[in-house]
């Protein structure tokens, strides 16, 4: 039986992601000593969790974006414009991780383990929706700057309140890192070799 690994995809997020990095691929892994009703229900919470690689594709292609346009900017349109893609992207993966929740949330697992583990992953995924979140509101303050006089001091309280949100990303990546550690332990799944 193979069961998808379930993957550290925002460790690329405060790494690489904000440099324009690309999301990696998803592995699938061999399970070994699970029982028939663990191993399904470990691919089942893999698959729902695993839903994320599509639109973190789209949303690392969304930034690459911003990020080639706001390297391009010549006056206070051209920034509002790249400012807005930007919190365009971050308003898609807002709406589709609390979809990954509504989806975690009705994801039915007997077992208890598995069940806590769910649990535990909605916590992580919530706290990067409203990281994110943050970071969007951090990029309006530079969309809603009225004159060229006003963007310095704007640029300034965006970057110091998406330093904070890149803060707590950081963060939630090392847990969900963990997180998806034991969750893979638990399921039998092999770590990849580094």
């Amino acid at each position: 039986m193979t069961t998808g690994l379930m993957q550290d995809r925002w460790g690329f997020t405060t790494r690489r992601r904000w440099g324009g990095g690309v999301m990696g691929a998803l592995m699938a892994l061999l399970l070994v000593g699970c029982g028939q009703p663990r191993v399904a229900q470990c691919n089942q919470l893999a698959d729902v969790v695993n839903q994320t690689q599509g639109f973190m594709q789209e949303f690392e292609t969304e930034i690459q974006a911003f990020s080639e346009s706001a390297a391009q900017v010549k006056d206070l349109d051209d920034i509002k414009l790249a400012a807005s893609q930007y919190t365009s992207a971050v308003d898609k993966v807002v709406v589709n991780l609390n979809g990954l929740v509504d989806d975690l949330e009705t994801t039915s697992l007997q077992d208890e383990t598995l069940a806590d583990f769910r649990d535990s992953y909605i916590d992580v995924v919530e706290g990067f929706s409203e990281a994110l979140d943050d970071a969007r509101q951090a990029m309006d303050l530079v969309v809603t700057a009225e004159s060229e006089a006003d963007l310095p001091a704007r640029i300034e309280e965006s970057q110091e309140q998406t330093m904070r949100a890149v803060a707590a990303i950081e963060e939630l990546s090392q847990t969900e890192s963990q997180l998806i550690n034991e969750v893979n332990a638990y399921c039998g799944a092999a770590q990849p070799a580094e």
